[in-house]
């Protein structure tokens, strides 16, 4: 049982305080006779018992100003705001290589910026993590799996290719388009254009052939790679009948090399593959003359983030502890390169010299030059004197010489939740960059979250003193994996069994949910997905923490998607669309990790009191769903509910939408829920039946 806090402000103002002093009025005034609230005296009363209430208000903040005065002393201090992240998708004025002579690759700067179109009250920008150097790729192997000695790319225009069996074309023939790995290809974008023997059909439908395309993901891995669909980049090749055409991939980031037929390349391949009955099936192989590959653009990450070059902080006054601020925050967590400059003498002329970034002066000598910055308020601090038990005093960091100018030399700032936005809304390039003709970011910004506010700290102050820095417990391992991104919003620590784990000892997998609140609504599940660099920083982080016996893996939970179809009668007078809207928003709450629409459930309070999302293994009963739309406001009768579910994969949703399965009927009263799932909502459908339709049925 938590110990009782005492409420210093237990007065009220009108019974405590008003009433009581008229009560008195006849003891020690008794000529005071009349009591209205037109008469002075008791507008005197009044004002002094509204100062009365202030002064014991302010008293009852004393509590809480020690409890934080008592956090800072534990370090805690509060987590600034994420930035969200994208990848920005940047296409070429002019296709690459521009002539066989003509070799020249493009680069976009690291911390180029490109601005949203679509805010009005704030300017949102995103800046480039990396260089993107856009190369023209090198294209010099075009084999078949069935002639693995063979590369039939020298042998173009002047003997024809056929990409698959020539007489028979069967599911799972293919050919592969090899380049050179001096250029480096993941995020290219890249146009193929093919020449052909103009043929018939041969059995397929040209627009949609019974074809799919991949990329090398390394160690023998490949993922599928949907041909482009936008404007003027559509599959122009018929299935490779025209006599001519191009079509257009995206490679994703993640791409890398790997051996085919013993060559080591960046490899993008063709196989047959039958999705449909109407693709129909090559009764002949296509004939080709010529294959030419182009760059003609290329992806790279990019965050919510402004970057400053050079900012002047000050003068040293060369005391200890000085503190400088930085002009914008909250800043990000600083990169190679960026820190302090502090002007030294060497040989006679002053130099800028660059200062470390620590966390803390407890191992600091007073000859290291290191410097601590809340990234949250942009303080940055020097190192103190403490006074030792002895009464002598230790220096812990170096101080800047007096007089001497102290720059930033660079930094980035910026985050909160407004970066979250929708696809296509990166448009507008804040400096010209030579060859690039157009820019936008091809998936949502997901992951921005505004800064920690003091009941989040309180929460994390009672979870840190628990975990004490070490992970032993799953709850330890939790509360750190929390701890280490703000883009992290839900997270389970389990241990798998021993059927799971091939005899493994010391296993514990971390499920996390991202922060993706605002993508789930729109309906975007595919933001669910993990990316595998957080999966290795996120690992890199708990090592330090973990037992020596203990392995770390991170990976997604497993996801369920259900769908409810439902008829309602609406009360009346009230507006059927709003009333649709409601249920769909209260379904999305119940039916989600997250909690989409946190509002609606504070206005209605239809869900228990602190959900946060679909608990993990909770299985799903039909009458949670009628008993829900009954309560939902505007809601009269709930004539039928449907349920249908289909498994959900967050990165199959994102690369290949085209696999998605449709959704089943449940015929059960309750859908079971593995141990370590979750349920994610799907497109609802709701529909507003009258009663009088219902009683001509």
């Amino acid at each position: 049982m938590p110990l009782p806090t005492p409420n210093l402000d237990d007065l009220k103002f009108q019974k405590d305080l008003v009433d009581e002093a008229r009560k008195r009025i006849i003891h020690y005034c008794p000529e005071w006779t009349d009591y209205n609230l037109s008469d002075p005296g008791i507008t005197l009363i009044e004002l002094f018992a509204w100062m009365t209430e202030l002064m014991v208000y302010r008293l009852n903040r004393v509590p809480d100003k020690n409890y934080i005065k008592f956090l800072e002393l534990l370090g805690l201090q509060i987590k600034p705001a994420s930035s969200a992240r994208t990848d920005l998708t940047f296409w070429l004025s002019v296709s690459l290589p521009i002539s066989e002579d003509n070799q020249q690759s493009v680069i976009i700067p690291r911390g180029s910026q490109v601005r949203s179109d679509s805010s009005e009250s704030e300017e949102i920008i995103f800046s480039t993590d990396r260089m993107l150097e856009i190369v023209p790729p090198k294209f010099y192997q075009l084999r078949k799996p069935t002639e693995v000695n063979k590369n039939y790319y020298p042998r173009l225009g002047i003997e024809t290719f056929y990409p698959f069996d020539r007489y028979n074309p069967k599911e799972g023939d293919m050919f592969y388009l090899g380049f050179d790995l001096e250029n480096k290809l993941e995020g290219h974008i890249l146009k193929f254009n093919f020449t052909c023997e103009p043929t018939e059909a041969v059995g397929i439908r040209r627009e949609d052939p019974p074809w799919v395309w991949e990329c090398s993901m390394g160690e023998g891995q490949w993922q599928e790679i949907p041909l482009s669909k936008y404007q003027g980049e559509k599959d122009t090749t018929g299935g490779l009948n025209n006599p001519t055409g191009s079509l257009v991939v995206y490679l994703p980031l993640e791409a890398k090399p790997d051996v085919v037929s013993g060559q080591n390349a960046f490899w993008v391949r063709c196989r047959l593959e039958q999705r449909n009955p109407a693709q129909g099936m090559y009764t002949e192989s296509p004939r080709v003359l010529q294959i030419e590959a182009y760059s003609i653009g290329a992806t790279v990450p990019a965050t919510h983030a402004i970057t400053l070059n050079q900012e002047f902080l000050g003068t040293s006054s060369g005391e200890a502890g000085q503190i400088f601020h930085l002009e914008r925050f909250p800043v990000l967590g600083l990169q190679e390169g960026e820190t302090i400059l502090v002007e030294e003498h060497r040989i006679g002329e002053v130099v800028l010299v660059p200062w470390k970034h620590v966390l803390d002066f407890s191992i600091s000598s007073r000859f290291d030059r290191h410097f601590t910055l809340d990234e949250a308020s942009g303080q940055i601090t020097f190192g103190p004197s403490v006074r030792q038990s002895d009464g002598s005093v230790v220096q812990y960091g170096r101080i800047p010489e007096s007089g001497r100018n102290i720059y930033f030399s660079t930094y980035r700032f910026g985050g909160g939740s407004n970066g979250n936005l929708p696809v296509n809304n990166l448009h507008t390039i804040t400096t010209s960059l030579a060859y690039i003709s157009r820019v936008t970011n091809l998936i949502r910004a997901t992951g921005g979250r505004d800064q920690e506010n003091l009941d989040e700290v309180k929460l994390r102050a009672q979870r840190e003193l628990q975990a004490q820095k070490r992970a032993v417990t799953a709850q330890d391992f939790e509360q750190l994996t929390l701890d280490f991104s703000r883009t992290i919003a839900r997270v389970k620590c389990v241990t798998p069994k021993m059927d799971q784990v091939r005899g493994e000892l010391g296993i514990v997998e971390m499920l996390v949910v991202p922060a993706v609140t605002d993508s789930l609504v729109v309906g975007d599940i595919s933001r669910l997905h993990v990316r595998e660099n957080f999966i290795g920083e996120l690992i890199n982080y708990l090592d330090r923490y973990r037992l020596l016996t203990t392995h770390v893996r991170v990976r997604e939970p497993e996801y369920l998607g259900i769908q409810v179809k439902a008829q309602v009668v609406v009360d009346d007078y009230s507006n059927p669309t709003t009333v649709i809207s409601r249920i769909n928003q209260h379904l999305l709450n119940f039916l989600n990790p997250l909690v989409p629409y946190p509002e609606t459930e504070e206005h209605d309070h239809l869900l228990e009191q602190g959900w946060n999302g679909w608990p993990f293994g909770k299985s799903l009963f039909a009458a949670e769903i009628y008993s829900l739309v009954q309560r939902v406001p505007g809601v009269k009768y709930v004539l039928d509910i449907e349920l249908f579910s289909r498994p959900i994969n967050p990165k199959i949703e994102s690369n290949n939408p085209d696999e998605k399965s449709d959704p089943v009927p449940v015929e059960d009263k309750v859908i079971w829920v593995a141990e370590n799932a979750l349920i994610c909502s799907l497109e609802h459908e709701i529909m507003v039946v009258a009663l009088s339709d219902v009683h001509r049925e």
